[in-house]
């Protein structure tokens, strides 16, 4: 079978020039074409082209693929600064797909329009890795980079092509660079998976949650995840585990999981969370450090800061809420959860999810990982405090990050921001100085108004 694409065309698209060496690379378009070939896509009428997948399922889709190629990939690297590129990728397109389920306006095409989101940001770290690697290891990586960008250029002649992006052509373009025993490269799932963890440097999973007896309903257990071939060997010696809570935090975050403060017990009980997010803040610092991802020392008290702002400004410090007579898991409307209000759909396969929901240490614990990961290697890394010689300048990007996902992270110096970011951003920072001044009981006026029990 021939390319679908006359000659013509193919030029246009820029995806091989008159005389292009055979030795040069991948022909894009005879990739791309193998790919649709083994897809055996069906005939599409450009009149009528076939309807597109929901929000949900193309979120879920795109995020499988983008979760087993960028793992694949980083697998491959032993740069860690090169790992993390592909962690930005993920994280961001993870983004993508919540920001497309929170949006209320319609789309046309969800899948396409979150692989066009991604692929620039994936195709540059995928010729990156290429170029570090011999020649037959690196032409899977470059055969999906060329394959991808010719996938994209098509995207622009709308229906007229022929040529969609479907879930079959995904499952064929992560093959590319799966290996042959891998399962459906788009399956998802909300499972713990540990080699996620280990290829981006977060290490062992937490110590398992222990789920608050003040729920009404308990949530079902997810099972580990079963795509144990993307371990690459590199990666394939065991990690310390995280450190468990000494066993004076370990029985006051048992505690606290099953309180439910009424207004009289409220004073007591934020003088008992305070402690637990500062113990939190402390063994999360001393787990980086043993696990090689250390924060400075001159930066320890403003992540102390961090941590008790960011659990204010997402929660008022609260795991759960009673709702019509029944205690839940606090949540917002896009899905983040608990104390910290972790995204699971962002987070999937880092964290337990039941965990998140269930159990307030648990949750407080991946709240704070994550801090550390975007004040450590996103605003430290990227030097936000010297971009306006104030190193509180970090808190608030890394705020920006963990709130509105790694492209977020210069958006406090943007002077046409969002007016809903701005104010968020504004919140935040009010109480994260607050919490630097010694004020951070100040939580207690959140509670104002609340439905607490009697």
């Amino acid at each position: 079978m021939k390319p679908l694409v006359p000659l013509f065309l193919v030029l246009l698209l820029g995806l091989v020039t008159p005389g292009q060496a055979r030795d040069a690379g991948p022909n894009p378009w005879e990739v791309l074409g193998d790919v649709l070939r083994k897809g055996k896509p069906a005939p599409v009428d450009a009149a009528r082209p076939a309807a597109p997948v929901s929000k949900v399922e193309a979120s879920e889709l795109w995020d499988a693929f983008l979760t087993n190629v960028v793992k694949r990939s980083a697998g491959e690297s032993g740069d860690a600064s090169r790992r993390q590129e592909f962690l930005f990728v993920l994280l961001s397109g993870r983004y993508d797909g919540l920001s497309m389920l929170a949006s209320e306006a319609p789309v046309s095409d969800p899948l396409r329009e979150l692989f066009v989101l991604s692929w620039d940001r994936l195709a540059p770290a995928l010729r990156n890795l290429a170029g570090d690697l011999d020649a037959k290891a690196a032409n899977p990586f470059r055969a999906l980079a060329e394959a991808g960008d010719a996938l994209k250029k098509a995207q622009g002649f709308g229906d007229s092509l022929g040529i969609h992006i479907t879930p079959e052509t995904l499952r064929q373009l992560a093959r590319l660079v799966l290996p042959a025993k891998a399962g459906d490269p788009l399956a998802y799932d909300l499972a713990l998976d540990p080699e996620l963890r280990r290829v981006f440097g977060f290490g062992a999973p937490l110590p398992p949650a222990e789920p608050s007896l003040l729920l009404s309903v308990s949530l079902p257990s997810l099972p580990s995840n079963p795509l144990s071939w993307l371990m690459p060997t590199a990666f394939a010696a065991p990690l310390a585990a995280p450190l468990p809570f000494d066993p004076e935090t370990a029985a006051l975050a048992k505690r606290l999981n099953n309180w439910l403060p009424t207004p009289s017990e409220l004073p007591d009980y934020l003088l008992e969370m305070r402690t637990l997010l500062q113990r939190t803040a402390d063994t999360t610092l001393k787990q980086r450090e043993s696990a090689g991802r250390a924060l400075a020392e001159p930066f320890h008290a403003l992540y102390r800061h961090l941590v008790l702002a960011t659990a204010w400004q997402e929660s008022c410090w609260r795991q759960f809420v009673r709702r019509k007579g029944k205690v839940q898991p606090i949540q917002s409307g896009v899905g983040a959860v608990g104390l910290m209000q972790v995204y699971p759909v962002v987070w999937r396969g880092f964290y337990d999810v039941t965990g998140l929901q269930t159990d307030v240490g648990y949750n407080g614990r991946a709240g704070a990982e994550i801090l550390h990961h975007y004040l450590r290697d996103y605003a430290i890394g990227k030097r936000e405090h010297t971009a306006v010689g104030d190193a509180d300048n970090l808190a608030r990007g890394t705020y920006a990050v963990y709130n509105g996902g790694p492209g977020h992270l210069t958006r406090i110096s943007k002077p046409k921001l969002r007016a809903d970011l701005r104010e968020i951003d504004n919140s935040f920072f009010e109480k994260y100085q607050a919490v630097k001044a010694g004020n951070e009981l100040d939580v207690g006026k959140c509670f104002t108004g609340l439905d607490l029990p009697r």
